[in-house]
């Protein structure tokens, strides 16, 4: 059985390993792992990325993970609508600094760049919507379906409870994967953009989803 709750702040290293191993064959870090000799120095790399990342976002927005034996087997991170954003002050206080030891700044600033392009077409409704900024599951449980519970018994509920009262809000996500393409659209959401981000003769596909959740009754 999957229990949902929030990550203590000593757990944070483990959900940014999980994360970097869920996300190391994702067509937008292909770039810049070609700077790493070996596939786990590539891995370690991300980690300390995934700590700056959920480090920022871990006071700001909402962080949850899924735990099954005592061992965290998802993550997910959602923003409030109408949030302030995470800049880039926010990852240099969660130690973004140290991330330039590993990597230079140029080929940083690209790589983070990159990311930031595949947020572009749902800027719009991000605003004004709940925004689902990651998913990541456990690499050795794939084929587990444990981002699907991981929304339908979490994340969906959590905004449902917090929607109380009001209107139906509107879901946001995207993806540069054709594989988590299809899994978005299985868990009900609707595909409304697709732009694609170029790089080094590279084409990498750039999907925007919503759905719209009802509160809780």
């Amino acid at each position: 059985m999957i229990t949902y709750r929030r990550p203590k702040p000593e757990e944070l290293p483990v959900v940014a390993r999980l994360n970097a191993l869920s996300f190391a064959d994702y067509p937008l870090c292909r770039e810049i792992r070609s700077e790493f000799r070996t596939g786990e120095k590539f891995v370690e790399f991300l980690t300390e990325v995934f700590k700056v990342y959920i480090g920022a976002y871990y006071k700001r927005s909402i962080v949850f993970v899924g735990e099954e034996n005592q061992q965290i087997k998802s993550c997910a991170i959602i923003e409030r609508p109408y949030s302030k954003g995470i800049g880039i002050w926010d990852y240099f206080r969660a130690g973004a600094l140290r991330l330039f030891r590993t990597i230079s700044i140029p080929k940083m600033l690209r790589f983070l760049k990159t990311l930031n392009e595949g947020h572009e077409p749902s800027k719009a409704l991000k605003k004004q919507s709940w925004f689902l900024e990651s998913l990541a599951v456990d690499h050795s449980s794939r084929g587990q379906q444990l981002g699907s519970r991981m929304l339908r018994d979490c994340v969906i509920p959590y905004i449902q409870e917090q929607t109380k009262g009001k209107p139906p809000e509107s879901f946001v996500t995207f993806t540069n994967s054709e594989i988590n393409r299809r899994f978005y659209t299985k868990n009900g959401f609707t595909e409304f953009d697709y732009t694609s981000i170029e790089r080094n003769g590279i084409t990498i596909g750039n999907w925007s989803f919503k759905m719209s959740v009802s509160p809780a009754i």
